[in-house]
């Protein structure tokens, strides 16, 4: 089943302006907007819940949600 996030067109044109002015260009930056536009950007890839609006105006390039983001990685430090 896809998840679609709730993200509005704004928020994301919001969040590609900061990606633009926080990442120089090149391919990290290619990466990260093709990942903005696509389903699963602001979605936790450990439970799969949505990464809050705020948390990726903060930090755009979060991968997880603020209660997976406490959870310490097996066998190295907490995140």
């Amino acid at each position: 089943m896809d998840h679609h996030h709730y993200l509005t067109i704004e928020q994301r044109e919001a969040l590609e302006q900061l990606i633009r002015k926080t990442i120089p260009p090149g391919l990290r930056l290619d990466t990260m907007l093709k990942h903005l536009h696509s389903a699963d950007y602001g979605v936790c890839i450990e439970c799969g819940k949505d990464v809050e609006f705020v948390r990726l105006q903060e930090d755009p390039t979060l991968m997880h949600c603020r209660a997976c983001g406490r959870l310490p990685v097996p066998g190295g430090p907490a995140r």
